[in-house]
C-alpha cells in the first residue's frame, strides 16, 4: 500500500459527529427552557395589600414580689444557696435521704467560680461545713439544720 492509497478511519468522524449532534440538542432543549422561564417571569402579578390601623393601648400591671430574706435561711433545702447570701456558714445537720433520689442524699460544694470543693453521697445521717462564698448544691436529702 502506497501513501498515496492511505485510507483514514472511518470511526473518529462518526464519534465527533455524534457529540456535535448531542451538544447540539442539548444546548437547543436548555435554550428552550430558559426563554419559557423568562417569559413566566415577565409577566407581572398583581397584590393588593389593605392595612389597617391599630389604635395602641398603655396597660399598667403591678406585681408584689415577697421582699428577699434580710438575713440568710439557717436551713438547706434541695437547691442550689450561695452561702452568705441565701444560707449561713457553717454547720448543717440532716437526718439522711428524703427518697426522691434513688442514689441517696446527694451534696456538693463549689467556689464561686464553679470548681470542686468537695461532694458526697450519704445514705443516713450527715454533717456538712459550709462557708462564706462557697455555693452548696443538695439532692434527694432531708432538710439540713444549722447547728454549729
Amino acid at each position: 500500500m502506497t501513501t498515496s492509497d492511505r485510507r483514514w478511519p472511518l470511526w473518529p468522524w462518526l464519534v465527533l459527529t455524534v457529540a456535535g449532534v448531542v451538544v447540539t440538542v442539548v444546548a437547543a432543549i436548555v435554550g428552550a427552557a430558559a426563554s419559557t422561564n423568562e417569559s413566566a417571569d415577565s409577566s407581572s402579578t398583581r397584590v393588593t395589600v389593605t392595612a389597617t390601623q391599630v389604635q395602641t393601648s398603655t396597660v399598667r400591671v403591678t406585681v408584689t414580689v415577697a421582699p428577699p430574706p434580710e438575713i440568710p435561711a439557717t436551713a438547706l433545702l434541695d437547691g442550689i444557696h450561695v452561702v452568705g447570701i441565701e444560707v449561713q456558714p457553717g454547720i448543717y445537720q440532716t437526718t439522711g435521704p428524703s427518697g426522691t433520689n434513688a442514689g441517696g442524699c446527694y451534696w456538693t460544694r463549689t467556689d464561686g467560680a464553679g470548681g470542686l470543693i468537695e461532694n458526697g453521697v450519704i445514705t443516713g445521717p450527715g454533717t456538712l461545713t459550709v462557708s462564706i462564698d462557697e455555693l452548696v448544691e443538695t439532692a434527694g436529702c432531708q432538710p439540713w439544720q444549722k447547728v454549729g
